[in-house]
């Protein structure tokens, strides 16, 4: 279980710190992409979404998880 939650926690240690990092860097751009996504439909946005879920899936397989 120990190696298990390690993982998680850098997993999710990475998205903050990638998210983060766009966040200090490209301020003012990362808020005109914030106002492209506020007008996109649900469905659109549903759909980028599934789109970047199976990415990440294909990822993590190809990693040695």
């Amino acid at each position: 279980w120990k190696r298990l939650i390690s993982k998680i926690l850098f997993a999710i240690g990475s998205v903050i710190v990638f998210e983060g990092f766009f966040l200090a860097i490209i301020p003012n751009r990362l808020r005109k992409a914030l106002a492209h996504i506020a007008l996109a439909s649900n469905s659109q946005l549903s759909r980028i979404g599934l789109v970047m879920m199976a990415i990440g899936i294909v990822l993590i397989g190809l990693s040695d998880f």
